[in-house]
């Protein structure tokens, strides 16, 4: 009898621990024993090193709730994605450096978001934003019930320049779809960029200049400015763009304002030490969160905004050669007609159905 009872403790013990971790087992051709880590989130961030044998590998992780797991090889390469949690035992097959042939099945979120990477891998290595946000537009509009749907906009979409759409698509996506430790920091920031602060009117900025002045963007005081935040060494395609901006637009309608978000004053005056610079150029202490630009919410470098005369963005975003062309028809319009507002294509995207057609 006593051992009877052994037995049972034993094998609750072992369906206890079972339902305090996840596994997934992996068979990926062309690993070999080379060392992976996996990364995931349970109250805070948590990576794992495992060692395979043989292409194979078991991964082991805790998450009581849902929770997005990524797998790399040591080098920093993303071998997969997929989901679980506590109780869950997955199974993973494909061959290394082959999105295409990515199979995983021990749940239904995972399996889909495998099988729709499989049968568009065309498209979605295709490098196009254009192209990859549209087939995604039409995925998730289609199933907007489905946890697969929310790992495709958290994963795969390009959000840069498509932070309208982006938004939209969050919205679609219906509320068992999208639990919180899923989709929480991509939501927080997709809505700090299409906030209405973040794209609000700029206000009067005054910053330390590198000239020992003080410098001073105001929209109302020219027709049209250009706010140019950058980090590191600007590519020499970012610096001859301005350079003709500032020499090609009359300083009465046109002001450009550069401003740095390096973490220190001399690794910025060292940068900008070769550019021969007209235009103003500047240093914020704080980066993107010092208080003169918080409210416009930077997300990354470059990045670039063009205003008008009352504040009003009329173009936000990392591509120079937009802003430029934004400028220009702005600054040169046609002799009978008066200078007008070019928006965003995606700032007009507030539906799922806008958006589609503009794709």
């Amino acid at each position: 009898m006593k051992h009877f009872y052994l037995i049972i403790l034993t094998l609750l013990l072992v369906a206890c621990g079972d339902e305090e971790q996840f596994t997934i087992d992996c068979d990926i051709k062309g690993l070999g024993s080379k060392g992976v880590e996996m990364v995931y989130y349970n109250k805070g961030y948590r990576k794992v090193t495992f060692h395979p044998v043989d292409n194979k590998v078991r991964l082991k992780g805790d998450s009581p709730d849902l929770t997005m797991v990524d797998l790399f090889t040591l080098d920093g390469d993303l071998i997969f994605t997929c989901v679980a949690k506590n109780g869950e035992e997955l199974e993973v097959k494909m061959t290394l450096d082959d999105p295409a042939s990515l199979r995983i099945k021990g749940n239904k979120p995972s399996e889909q978001y495998s099988e729709f990477l499989s049968a568009n891998s065309d498209v979605l290595n295709s490098r196009s934003p254009h192209d990859i946000n549209a087939l995604l537009t039409e995925e998730i509009s289609a199933h907007p019930d489905r946890i697969s749907s929310t790992m495709l906009l958290i994963t795969r979409f390009y959000t840069p320049g498509y932070e309208m759409l982006a938004d939209s698509l969050l919205n679609v996506l219906a509320v068992e779809a999208r639990p919180a430790g899923l989709s929480r920091s991509y939501s927080s920031m997709v809505g700090e960029q299409v906030s209405a602060t973040a794209r609000g009117d700029v206000k009067p900025i005054t910053i330390h200049s590198g000239r020992d002045t003080i410098a001073k963007f105001t929209p109302s005081f020219q027709s049209y400015g250009l706010l140019a935040f950058v980090s590191a060494r600007k590519p020499d395609s970012i610096t001859s763009k301005l350079r003709a901006l500032y020499d090609d637009m009359s300083s009465k309608r046109f002001k450009l304002l550069e401003i740095s978000l390096q973490t220190d004053s001399l690794t910025w005056r060292t940068a900008i030490s070769g550019d021969n610079a007209k235009w103003m150029q500047a240093w914020v202490p704080g980066g993107s969160g010092a208080q003169q630009i918080r409210n416009l919410a930077i997300p990354r470098t470059p990045y670039f905004i063009v205003t008008d005369s009352t504040g009003s963005q009329i173009y936000r975003g990392s591509s120079i050669s937009m802003a430029d062309t934004i400028l220009r028809s702005h600054m040169r319009p046609e002799p009978s007609q008066p200078d007008s507002v070019v928006a965003q294509p995606t700032d007009s995207l507030n539906t799922i159905k806008a958006a589609n057609t503009a794709l």
